[in-house]
């Protein structure tokens, strides 16, 4: 039977408390996705922090379970009014066999990885190139858009070369934003379909890869347009990396390091409202359908991320599974990367690579359009 709460001990009330402040915080993290950081940029914490306070919440309902209280429908009702919330971060679609070939020859597969200059900009990291360029040979994209590319013209590290090589193709777009025209790190699309225009949007005004590229190519007579996006990041300095470690592991804190890391982030939030409006006056101009997909830096309950997707379709929400975690370094894992659609395409399957290659994990998706 039940309990009420006037039988709670002292050790369930101190628990109850608990499970106020956690289902409160979790019923604040839903105004995330539609509260523009420039506005309220409080509100984005609460959205980054939804996995976690989900977690909690389901923890205490457990506790509540065994405990046989009534209290149980705390955390219950406050996860059931964010349902949306949890669909678009939980995937309950059936898995996808990451090595399968097309179901159609017809359709478009389309991939997006950021592959984190390989690991070593400077002379590169070989095993790791070799096992980047094996998973785009193993999953051989029709359409694959990479962020944080960095490529020479010639040499061993003219990835440019090896990539088209792999994918037999000649049809690829690289823009580098550093000094040299033909060598850095930037963005790039390779394509197995003819690519007939190109282009570049201005998201940031430095040299960083912070900006996004597009394609036009042609598919069965039919053109398209791709946009391979690198939405701003946190910029976390190996000083951030090692405080999030010594919090993490050795749970130490320190006033100066969090107020570092929380104005990061902050900055983040904001400039990234500005980077999607850009891009959406940019997709609204668009006269083809449209594939857009890359690193967004930012997680699905975002104001960012559902911002890009207002409108269009979501692969990970289409037809996604579990979590669809794609960072795999140092902070924490969630899902950042990328692929969205005109609502002309229907999204056949979407699945994420889990081959730790790079610090991001590779996106693909099966792409059909009538």
């Amino acid at each position: 039977m039940i309990g009420a709460k006037g039988r709670l001990g002292f050790f369930d009330r101190i628990i109850l408390f608990i499970n106020y402040c956690f289902a409160f915080a979790l019923l604040v993290s839903y105004l995330a996705p539609f509260t523009d950081p420039k506005s309220f940029w409080l509100i984005a914490f609460f959205g980054l922090a939804y996995p976690p306070l989900l977690l909690v919440n389901g923890l205490l309902a457990l506790y509540w379970l065994f405990r046989f209280k009534i209290q149980i429908l705390i955390s219950v009702l406050s996860v059931a009014v964010g349902w949306g919330v949890l669909q678009k971060n939980i995937g309950f679609h059936n898995k996808t066999d990451t090595d399968r070939a097309k179901a159609d020859g017809s359709q478009i597969r389309m991939m997006a990885y950021n592959v984190h200059s390989f690991n070593s900009p400077m002379d590169y990291n070989i095993p790791t190139r070799r096992e980047i360029l094996q998973i785009i040979k193993d999953q051989q994209p029709d359409i694959i858009n990479m962020e944080e590319f960095y490529s020479t013209s010639k040499g061993r590290t003219a990835m440019c070369d090896s990539i088209k090589k792999i994918l037999q193709t000649s049809n690829y777009y690289f823009k580098p934003f550093g000094s040299q025209p033909d060598n850095g790190s930037g963005l790039a699309i390779v394509s197995k379909y003819p690519i007939v225009n190109h282009g570049v949007i201005m998201l940031a005004s430095d040299n960083s890869d912070t900006k996004a590229i597009f394609v036009d190519v042609t598919i069965n007579g039919k053109t398209i347009r791709v946009y391979c996006v690198h939405l701003q990041s946190f910029l976390f300095s190996a000083q951030d990396h090692i405080y999030m470690d010594s919090v993490t592991q050795q749970r130490r804190t320190s006033i100066t390091g969090s107020r570092r890391i929380g104005s990061k982030l902050k900055l983040g939030f904001i400039r990234r409202s500005d980077q999607v409006k850009v891009m959406k006056a940019e997709m609204a101009k668009c006269p083809f359908p449209y594939i857009i997909a890359g690193d967004f830096n930012d997680t699905p309950s975002s104001w960012a991320v559902n911002q890009m997707a207002d409108g269009i379709k979501n692969a990970f929400r289409e037809q996604g599974r579990g979590l669809g975690r794609t960072y795999n370094g140092d902070i924490p894992n969630y899902q950042i990367d990328y692929i969205m659609v005109s609502p002309q395409f229907k999204v056949m399957n979407y699945t994420v690579i889990e081959k730790k290659a790079s610090d991001h994990y590779a996106v693909r998706s099966d792409l059909s359009l009538p």
